[in-house]
């Protein structure tokens, strides 16, 4: 895993931790970690999604990333 990837995951598995699963991280939480434009942060969210590293759910208001669940 490259290390920004390892960062971004850190970020999640920080805010799972602290709300028990329940709130995901929006799309910018990542922003000053990432230094990317909107389009490249994006991309490579997603990519990381398509991984299963990490879930992209709908949520009320905007899409949240979120760790997989275990089955």
């Amino acid at each position: 895993m490259e290390e920004l990837e390892q960062k971004v995951l850190d970020i999640v598995k920080d805010k799972h931790t602290r709300t028990g699963g329940n709130n995901g991280n929006g799309f910018g939480d990542f922003d000053e970690v990432l230094k990317m434009s909107i389009e490249d942060r994006n991309a490579f969210i997603q990519r990381m999604a398509d991984k299963n590293i990490i879930v992209i759910r709908e949520g009320a208001n905007q899409r949240m990333i979120m760790l997989p669940k275990k089955i």
